[in-house]
């Protein structure tokens, strides 16, 4: 493979035109050697690196991320020596030089084969230099356009940077370096340059060799005027240089002598990072023994059940006793795993009792955490608009979530509501605890059912004949058992209102259904509607002594606001709607045409 290259650690070649690498080369890079799983002078590069990164202000990216993505990036290239590319790009933003200061910044990696180099260079000099700016002196920032144009009519194998005072700096790829009476010799970068990982190197080496060490201005002559002559960097190391212009070096016996101990101390196994760490078998005992315990707590955590249940945890139990009680049930594979996970999660002293939801996905942890937080199991229950409170008793008591010790009298007389209780219940759908009572749910109900009251009550019209809440609910309850077509409730309360305003009997057929009870056989006889009941509003005039059922928010809105009309009678058309007379006469006519 020619090369690698990983963006934020995944394998891609593609970068967005809105990086600002691309936009403005706003970044750093490190060039570095790889060589037998080894990142060569890793602690340099790194110091270089988070060094620029503090100067011109990213943020910083962890050695271990780094370490991480050229050790993927170099077991990918598959070479024994290979070039390390590291760039750290600020990150993308839009047009504009400004930037956002949370920025996240881009990781690229690039591994490249070694290039063939030559043995000794020849050099001569650029065609161009560099500017001063402090900022970016010694850094390697992306910015390297003084190095191209430096090199764009290149001669030599490499050429001689300087700055705008002629003052020797670089090569374009590299430091520079002199002997000269066996002092070494090297340009300083305060202003302008960059200090490569293997300057530093050399300079504490050759004084360790006895060399005197110079860091020093140094001009193109006094640099032809020298004995030796070498450059270095990241790829190439040390290169000594054979020619300058004109000027031949055959000499380079200090040269070789730093070539041979910088080669050693690069060998060293504290100079460089370790890309692939050896095998430890604690570590690989440990993965072992971590993998065993993983696949056991899959296996013990798990609720053993094929279809949705209703747990309970019993008042006063704890955790030994409720772990015996799952693993006697079947429920869980391992009771000591229900303690120890238990005590981990915090849970083993503030188990709560109440009736828990079990279902196939239902994990010991997930279960723990609901006997902990008191997560019960919950059931909707919905009491349908126009029933009996009979009925709603028969249906909750048949419910398998709820309870109850008491008699249909008892439960009535024990809930906050008043005889007649018919009508005094909100039908709704009510969310429920699991083994919640049902009386529980009728006081709900009835609360409900009197705020809805007293909300319609203080909404009614301003001229409304009825005078308290309670013929409202009575009125609302004929409404509702008289049609289920929202669009005509208002104008049948109408209809009442006007009868009710002319001392008219209302004569409205479920008072009869209702006054007969268990007697009504599905259809009204003329017999029946005489029945005696003072719920018979064909034999007394007003309005019944109590609702007649439960009663909807579209029913009670229209009792409380009726429509205002001349009509008198109405009659069912069969569709579920009605048709609406002024005059018995037209009733007559209706009752012959949807009846008959």
């Amino acid at each position: 493979m020619s090369h690698v290259i990983l963006i934020n650690g995944k394998k891609q070649t593609k970068l967005s035109v809105f990086n600002r690498l691309v936009q403005f080369g706003d970044g750093l890079f490190e060039t570095c050697m790889a060589v037998d799983q080894r990142l060569l002078l890793a602690e340099a590069h790194f110091q270089r690196l988070e060094k620029g990164a503090k100067r011109l202000k990213i943020i910083p990216i962890s050695r271990s991320i780094l370490t991480k993505e050229i050790a993927k990036a170099v077991s990918m290239s598959k070479l024994d020596r290979a070039v390390v590319k590291v760039i750290l790009s600020r990150g993308e933003s839009a047009r504009g030089y400004g930037y956002d200061k949370s920025i996240a910044p881009t990781r690229i990696i690039i591994v490249s084969s070694v290039p063939d180099l030559p043995q000794t260079y020849t050099l001569s000099l650029c065609d161009s230099g560099y500017a001063t700016n402090q900022l970016l002196s010694e850094i390697k920032h992306c910015n390297r356009l003084e190095q191209i144009l430096a090199r764009t009519h290149l001669k030599t194998q490499e050429c001689i940077m300087l700055d705008p005072q002629a003052q020797v700096v670089s090569v374009t790829q590299g430091n520079i370096f002199a002997i000269k009476n066996g002092v070494l010799l090297t340009p300083g970068l305060s202003e302008c340059g960059i200090e490569g990982t293997r300057r530093q190197a050399i300079i504490e080496l050759a004084r360790k060799q006895g060399l005197s060490v110079e860091v020093c201005c140094l001009s193109v002559a006094e640099l032809l005027a020298c004995d030796e002559v070498f450059i270095s960097n990241s790829v190439m190391g040390i290169r000594p240089i054979s020619q300058i212009n004109e000027q031949k070096y055959s000499q380079h016996q200090i040269t070789d002598r730093l070539i041979e101990v910088f080669n050693q101390h690069l060998l060293k196994r504290g100079n460089s990072a370790l890309l692939k760490p050896k095998k430890n078998p604690l570590k690989i005992w440990a993965i072992v023994f971590l993998a065993l315990f993983t696949a056991w707590a899959m296996w013990a955590n798990k609720i053993n059940i094929l279809k949705p249940t209703v747990y309970q945890l019993p008042q006063g139990a704890n955790i030994y006793s409720t772990a015996d009680n799952l693993k006697r049930y079947g429920l869980v594979n391992s009771s000591q795993f229900v303690v120890w996970a238990a005590k981990v999660l915090g849970a083993s002293e503030t188990l709560k009792s109440g009736h828990y939801e079990l279902t196939p996905d239902t994990s010991v942890l997930s279960l723990l955490d609901d006997f902990s937080n008191a997560h019960v199991a919950t059931r909707k229950i919905t009491l349908v608009e126009g029933q009996t409170v009979q009925t709603y008793f028969q249906m909750l008591s048949q419910h398998q979530a709820l309870t109850t010790k008491l008699s249909f009298e008892k439960t009535l007389q024990n809930t906050n509501a008043k005889p007649p209780y018919d009508g005094q219940f909100w039908p709704d759908t009510y969310q429920v605890n699991y083994a919640d009572s049902v009386l529980s749910v009728l006081n709900r109900s009835h609360a409900l059912l009197q705020e809805k009251l007293s909300k319609a009550w203080d909404n009614r019209a301003k001229d409304h004949l009825l005078k308290n809440k309670n013929q409202l609910l009575i009125l609302a309850s004929l409404v509702e058992k008289e049609t289920a077509n929202h669009a005509e409730k208002a104008k049948i309360a109408g209809v009442f209102i006007n009868r009710l305003k002319k001392g008219m009997r209302l004569q409205t057929d479920p008072t009869v259904v209702y006054a007969l009870g268990d007697a009504y056989t599905g259809k009204l006889s003329k017999q029946d509607l005489w029945f005696k009941s003072p719920y018979n509003t064909y034999r007394h005039k007003g309005l019944p002594p109590g609702p007649i059922g439960s009663v909807g928010l579209e029913s009670l809105k229209a009792a409380a606001q009726p429509l205002k009309s001349d009509f008198l009678y109405f009659v069912s058309k069969k569709d579920g709607t009605h048709a609406f007379a002024k005059t018995y006469k037209q009733h007559l006519i209706n009752i012959k045409k949807h009846l008959k």
